[in-house]
């Protein structure tokens, strides 16, 4: 990978690679066939340490299946079919209080076994993507966030400033991630 390339590319269309949280939202929506969920549907949101519950502006889910068959690897596959033969194993019976507890604990299940993706976005500055999840671990939905997101984090000084402040982010997480960002851009034709 000629990552001097990239970089030239990404510099000559950098004004070109920052997207808004609307724009990144209405990409996954088309692309994905994602549909906008409450943040309360996904319970245990409010305590996940990697991402400010306050700032979640959008939550999604993939559940389509034309869509969930093209969007994981090989290696993803195998693990989902290994939790489902897992799953058949257990013979669990559950007690709800709710049907919301219920409509959650189905939740976690099929993400876990690939039945369904849900997508957690995050915007500490109200204009931009500065976070994200991808619950199923969809390498495929991760990239195309990544490449939608990246321009922000790596060309607007706020951004940057903002999320190194909230997430004790390094000069060298950076510069680790901005190779990966490279590659995604590359990957979906955005330079």
């Amino acid at each position: 990978m000629d990552y001097n390339l990239l970089h030239q590319k990404f510099q000559n269309r950098k004004q070109y690679l920052i997207f808004n949280k609307e724009v990144v939202v209405d990409r996954l929506k088309k692309r994905y066939k994602a549909e906008e969920i409450s943040k309360e549907e996904i319970m245990d949101l409010i305590n996940d340490d990697q991402l400010v519950y306050e700032h979640i502006f959008c939550c999604l889910k993939v559940e389509n299946p034309k869509v969930i068959d093209k969007i994981f690897t090989e290696e993803e596959l195998k693990e989902f079919q290994w939790e489902i033969n897992d799953n058949k194993k257990q013979t669990r019976k559950y007690k709800f209080k709710t049907e919301a507890e219920a409509n959650y604990n189905q939740l976690l299940t099929d993400e876990m076994e690939g039945r369904r993706v849900n997508i957690v976005l995050e915007s500490l500055d109200g204009e931009y993507v500065t976070s994200f999840l991808v619950r199923s671990q969809s390498e495929e939905i991760t990239s195309y966030i990544y490449a939608h997101m990246g321009g922000a984090k790596f060309t607007v000084p706020q951004i940057k400033e903002l999320t190194q402040n909230v997430r004790d982010i390094t000069d060298q997480d950076f510069k680790d991630s901005y190779p990966r960002y490279l590659k995604c851009l590359e990957k979906y034709n955005l330079i």
